[in-house]
């Protein structure tokens, strides 16, 4: 069974992002408080998801492993329907709860090793598993803003809890941290929009614990303006992809290594953006943001992408809301469809 709302425009998503952040990190400390992480007790992890989803599970996969749990990421179409178990337990991450391939993935592994992470809890992921964490039942953009983010704040959460046993500090007050991030910003990134805008192309990389707002900011690149983009990692981006710099705008997100890559980038008289936590020296438009753990932080950068996304929207002349394609068969709306493999 699903449950489908009305969509908003994403410039309304974002609009509500600080409200609704407060309230998914509110609903999941209670839900991590009463118990319902005990699944994960001891247990190796694979966080699975595509598209949007799968960038959200890319910083806390890595905050998990550097604290020592063995974990992994998937994008679920690199599952085989009869493949040998890669975890002890699924998390599938789909905001609607719907995508084909997070739930063709999960039912490979038995329902009480199945995870939903679900902004709509009333969803045929939700129905097929066997604990199911809700990012809150948030209305949002169909090119996801405040969904996404709290899934991120979601997971980010969960990971914090797994290694720790709670939560910290630094999530208290997030969503009005950001909105003040991103006002404090908001002429720098109109400002570089142009600049994207002129190329017509833009990379975005990010270091290792940054890989979500890296992939996220790719995608609402390619989904809102429209425009060619890039997302990687900042040691994969060294051995070869960056070799066509010159012609492409670059966001780099992390520190001292990101501030070395614009230094090579600066020899191609490539335009950059920089953002970072720390006081790095570099040939690039640079906006300095607080210092955060990796996933808290990843909700500030996405923040600022977001918005730079609208100002690249409003410099190039295009439509944020318009569709591309008609979506064929990656939505279902019961597990039946998946099992027999029918539109």
């Amino acid at each position: 069974m699903t449950t489908t709302n009305r969509w908003l425009t994403f410039e309304a998503g974002v609009a509500s992002q600080a409200a609704g952040l407060g309230e998914s990190i509110r609903q999941m400390r209670e839900w991590l408080a009463g118990g319902g992480a005990e699944v994960f007790r001891d247990r190796s992890v694979m966080l699975a998801g595509i598209g949007a989803s799968y960038a959200a599970a890319a910083t806390p996969t890595y905050v998990l492993r550097e604290a020592g749990i063995r974990a992994y990421r998937s994008a679920c179409s690199d599952v085989p329907d009869n493949g040998p178990a890669l975890a002890d337990i699924y998390v599938g991450i789909s905001q609607g709860g719907r995508s084909r391939e997070t739930i063709q993935a999960l039912l490979t592994v038995p329902q009480d090793r199945r995870v939903a992470v679900v902004n709509n809890p009333v969803s045929p992921l939700a129905d097929s598993s066997g604990t199911v964490i809700s990012v809150g039942a948030l209305p949002d953009s169909s090119m996801s803003s405040v969904g996404f983010t709290a899934t991120v704040a979601t997971l980010g959460l969960l990971a914090e809890w797994i290694t720790t046993d709670g939560t910290g500090p630094w999530w208290d007050g997030i969503g009005q941290l950001t909105e003040d991030v991103v006002a404090d910003n908001d002429e720098a990134l109109r400002a570089f929009a142009t600049e994207i805008a002129l190329r017509g192309n833009v990379d975005v990389v990010a270091a290792a614990p940054n890989l979500t707002s890296a992939e996220q900011g790719g995608l609402l690149f390619r989904e809102g303006p429209a425009l060619p983009s890039t997302a990687m990692d900042t040691r994969s981006y060294l051995h070869g992809p960056m070799d066509c710099a010159g012609p492409t705008s670059h966001v780099l997100i992390g520190r001292q290594r990101e501030g070395l890559l614009a230094e090579q980038l600066a020899e191609k008289d490539a335009p950059i953006l920089l953002v970072t936590d720390q006081d790095v020296s570099a040939p690039a438009s640079i906006i300095r943001i607080p210092e955060l753990p990796a996933a808290p932080r990843s909700i500030l950068e996405v923040a600022l992408l977001q918005r730079l996304v609208q100002h690249t929207a409003d410099a190039a002349g295009r439509d944020i809301e318009a569709r591309a394609f008609t979506r064929l068969d990656t939505k279902v709306d019961s597990v039946q469809q998946v099992r027999e493999g029918t539109l």
